[in-house]
């Protein structure tokens, strides 16, 4: 207490604060405009986490996926000799934060099965080495299949996605045939060229724009399938942080030489990794709008909470409550709503993502419906990734828009007349 006044922010202000807030309609009060509010706030915070936890799982695992079966950086070495080509493979051994280099062919083709059923693929010509260097895909072969026989001219084997071989009705040793367009030089032009693959490995990366049509096979014999004599089409880098491939780049052009071409997997993935980032973005600000018209329910309350308990601003401000204190009462009793709000909200949102594998299991179960096709979205379950600086950012804007919006409605009624409250009572 100073000059008989109770500190700012005091029990007194507290406590009148809560009367306030807990007050039922009959006594002035606005307990239920008080729980749609905390409601509206609690949904508005829930939705904005679980959204952005699924878009940040959602673009971490696909770019993972991505990274994990493709390169990082790449050098074009198309129609260049097999000796050039090791050259500069050499050369970006050498580099700084360069893991691994590997020649590489892709093309299309054609799949069939035995019994008539056909597929578009796209068949990656690659060394065994270089093939098992890649865990998401060696770790990934189904029980049964092996690389026993994913080297050399003589019997040679092919992975294939499994998705792929359900839509050819194939499985492990099971023989498929891929005719290729680039096939033999004629006097009438190119005849495409078809040859038989005994399947030795079905694999499943988890994302459907690979199981669905990607074929390893061993690089000699894709380079006799597509005519590509003793060359490949890239060199496929690997680096330590696929996220600075720049400086890679740069040192890489330096060493193998200006002529060469050299790209990036942002390059080949522009429109997807562009279109996430502005999905991510669009997704955010929504989203804080919705924050935003949530918070201003509580302005709603407030002004009506003030409108009934204009009698008891006008007594207190006859026995010496300042404006500020009263201000103070009812700044506390509003933005405790908001605060009440984000706290379920938060505990709500963290709450879903981190167990939203098996949120989504039983809605399937009780339901019969996929959530989440594989098919459409290109992954197999539905990701989450809370990202805490992500959450902390939320709950400021929260908190700040809440105290704006209920700043300028208690500034408001510590501005009453109490002679004028009290003049017709």
């Amino acid at each position: 207490m100073s000059n008989g006044r109770s500190a700012p922010f005091g029990l007194f202000e507290r406590m009148l604060a809560g009367r306030y807030l807990r007050a039922k309609r009959a006594h002035g009060g606005v307990a239920l405009i008080s729980v749609i509010s905390v409601i509206a706030i609690t949904l508005a915070v829930t939705a904005l986490i679980i959204t952005m936890s699924v878009m940040n799982g959602f673009r971490e695992t696909l770019l993972s996926r991505i990274l994990g079966v493709n390169g990082h950086v790449y050098v074009d070495v198309r129609n260049l000799p097999g000796s050039e080509i090791e050259r500069l493979a050499t050369l970006a051994r050498e580099a700084p934060d360069v893991l691994h280099v590997a020649p590489t062919i892709n093309a299309q083709a054609l799949a069939t099965s035995p019994d008539g059923l056909a597929a578009g693929v796209v068949v990656r010509g690659m060394r065994r080495g270089d093939l098992e260097a890649l865990p998401i895909v060696a770790n990934s072969i189904r029980s049964g299949g092996s690389f026993q026989n994913f080297e050399g001219i003589e019997s040679p084997s092919i992975l294939v996605g499994d998705r792929l071989a359900a839509s050819l009705g194939a499985a492990e040793n099971m023989a498929i045939s891929i005719l290729s367009p680039q096939g033999a030089a004629t006097p009438f032009g190119l005849t495409p060229r078809r040859k038989s693959f005994l399947i030795g490995g079905v694999f499943s990366v988890g994302m459907a724009e690979f199981d669905s049509a990607l074929i390893y096979m061993p690089l000699e014999q894709a380079q006799i399938l597509f005519s590509r004599g003793d060359g490949a089409d890239e060199l496929e880098i690997r680096i330590r942080n696929p996220d600075r491939t720049v400086a890679t780049m740069m040192e890489l052009r330096n060493r193998l030489g200006p002529e060469v071409t050299i790209y990036d997997w942002r390059a080949k993935s522009q429109g997807l990794s562009d279109a996430l980032v502005v999905e991510r973005n669009v997704m955010r600000l929504i989203l804080m709008i919705l924050v935003t018209i949530a918070a201003l329910n509580i302005v709603t309350g407030l002004i009506m909470l003030v409108k009934n308990k204009s009698r008891d601003i006008a007594i207190l401000r006859t026995m010496g409550a300042t404006k500020g204190a009263i201000m103070r009462v009812f700044f506390m009793a509003s933005a405790s709503l908001g605060l009440i709000g984000l706290s379920l909200g938060l505990l709500l949102g963290i709450g879903f993502c981190l167990n939203i594998e098996a949120i989504q299991n039983f809605i399937q179960q009780t339901t019969g419906f996929d959530v989440f096709p594989g098919t459409v979205y290109s992954l197999e379950t539905l990701p989450a990734r809370v990202e805490w600086s992500e959450v902390i950012g939320i709950s400021l804007f929260t908190v700040l828009v809440t105290f704006a919006a209920t700043l300028v409605t208690s500034w408001w009624a510590s501005r009453f007349d109490p002679v004028e409250a009290l003049r017709y009572e």
